[in-house]
C-alpha cells in the first residue's frame, strides 16, 4: 500500500544527499509538493526548487542518474540507504 508522507518526513528523506536544506527551505527556494513512500520502501518526492544543491555524503548515501527536460531534474538516488526518486520542478 502506497503512504503519502509530509514534508517533515520528506526533508528527513532528502537531508542527507541536500546540502544547505533547510536554509533552501527557508530562503523559500526549495518548497515541498508531494511525497509517497511504497510498500517495499522506496520513496518518490516531488519538489518545486530555484536552487538546490545535491551531493553524495556518505557510505548509506548516493546520487544514481540524473535527467533534465522542460525545466524538471529527475534524480534517481539512495539515502540512508533507502532507494528512492527525486523530481524537481525548477522554478
Amino acid at each position: 500500500m502506497v503512504k503519502e508522507i509530509t514534508d517533515v518526513e520528506a526533508w528527513e528523506i532528502v537531508k542527507p544527499v541536500c546540502r544547505e536544506l533547510f536554509e533552501l527551505v527557508n530562503e523559500k527556494a526549495v518548497s515541498f509538493v508531494s511525497g509517497r513512500e511504497n510498500d517495499d520502501g522506496t520513496f518518490l518526492v516531488n519538489l518545486k526548487s530555484s536552487r538546490i544543491h545535491l551531493a553524495s555524503r556518505g557510505f548509506k548515501d548516493s546520487i544514481g542518474d540524473v535527467e533534465y527536460a522542460n525545466g524538471k531534474i529527475r534524480i534517481g538516488l539512495r539515502a540512508n540507504g533507502r532507494p528512492g526518486m527525486i523530481f524537481v520542478d525548477i522554478s
